[in-house]
């Protein structure tokens, strides 16, 4: 065939489609428009419904669980179904280390796969975040701040037989604290790397909700199974609304008290929560690889996603676990901790040492990096 030289096409021409491969494929480009059609209808009609809002407006404030002072569906009814299961699967040694699963995450510099475990599992472990030394000065002085505390009788223990103590709002106490919840890398020698991952988490400009010392004895530190957000109204968005993180100062395993997690608890793959209306977390906390007990070495910093099931775990080892979490919550929001009025608390002589980092993390100054104004 000679080619047509005057057309835009190189090579031959192409062929004109029979009448019945033309219809067939018109049908078909017909079918995917009326589905894209359909699916826009069930987003927005575009037509008011009057009827509609004049049932809304007699049925009044009502919102997923009546009224209510939280005015929506919270997580709390949800983990009612968990109610004594980390007691009772530790009293039957059912709560294995997170070791004895080869998939689960281990200690790692590598943002990559640090990532990876903290989308997958809900969790992540960076690895050497601290040096010994950086772990020395913070435990030493963790150590003064708690004696001191429960000399004065102003200790908060946290467990009936006093084998756990909370050494609250270290920020306040010490400039070791203070240098490692800014990420400073004079305190926390992988601080720069934690807050790139805690930034791809919330976004910049991401607030403090708490920064408490923990110190478990043997026969401390048993809590019941939550999330960190669970007093936020459902449903939850496809993203966490902060990220609790933990330095660990000395060994973390099961013996050592270590915190207990369900690996996996918090999303699908597709990105939707875990935590819904009528959700069985039973099945989550009865599949594999279920509740575990996080292994990690002193130096290492565990960041969690809000959503993830976790609690504190009962040591039974002889000695002491140290640690030192930190609650980080989205700029926009205040912070989720009970114990973060604190930060609005602030000694004169320690505001005045406080980086403008921190002031904005402890919103103790006007978070707002770019306030809209008026138009000229």
């Amino acid at each position: 065939m000679e080619e047509d030289r005057s057309s835009s096409t190189s090579g031959s021409l192409p062929t004109v489609a029979d009448r019945d491969e033309a219809v067939e494929r018109l049908r078909e480009e017909n079918a995917r428009l009326q589905a894209e059609l359909a699916q826009l209808r069930s987003y927005h009609d575009g037509t008011p419904d009057e009827a509609a809002w004049d049932a809304e407006m007699r049925r009044g404030i009502v919102y997923a669980d009546g009224s209510s002072s939280t005015s929506s569906l919270s997580a709390g009814r949800l983990l009612a179904q968990l109610s004594g299961i980390s007691k009772e699967r530790m009293k039957a040694g059912r709560i294995p280390d997170s070791d004895a699963f080869d998939y689960l995450p281990r200690p790692s510099g590598d943002a990559a796969k640090l990532e990876a475990d903290f989308v997958r599992w809900g969790y992540c472990l960076v690895a050497d975040a601290m040096s010994p030394e950086q772990v020395r000065a913070q435990v030493d002085r963790l150590k003064e701040q708690a004696r001191a505390e429960r000399q004065l009788e102003s200790a908060i223990m946290t467990s009936r037989n006093e084998r756990a103590q909370l050494v609250n709002n270290l920020v306040l106490k010490g400039a070791v604290f203070r240098d490692a919840v800014e990420f400073k890398e004079s305190a926390a020698q992988r601080g720069p790397l934690v807050d790139e991952l805690l930034t791809k988490v919330m976004g910049k400009g991401f607030g403090l909700g708490c920064a408490h010392g923990s110190i478990v004895h043997q026969g401390g530190g048993l809590q019941e199974l939550h999330i960190d957000q669970g007093g936020m109204p459902m449903p939850y968005p496809p993203f966490p609304f902060g990220s609790l993180i933990i330095w660990c100062y000395t060994e973390f395993n099961l013996a050592a008290g270590s915190t207990y997690l369900v690996p996996g608890s918090h999303r699908t793959a597709g990105g939707a929560s875990s935590f819904h209306d009528g959700a069985d977390l039973l099945r989550l906390v009865d599949g594999e690889p279920g509740i575990v007990a996080v292994c990690a070495p002193p130096g290492t910093c565990i960041l969690t996603d809000t959503r993830i099931l976790h609690c504190g775990g009962r040591r039974t080892a002889p000695g002491t676990r140290y640690a030192m979490r930190c609650h980080y919550n989205r700029y926009f929001m205040r912070a989720l901790h009970e114990q973060s009025t604190a930060n609005v608390h602030v000694p004169d002589d320690v505001y005045e040492v406080l980086s403008p980092r921190l002031k904005q993390m402890m919103g103790i100054t006007v978070n707002n990096p770019e306030p809209i104004g008026e138009l000229p």
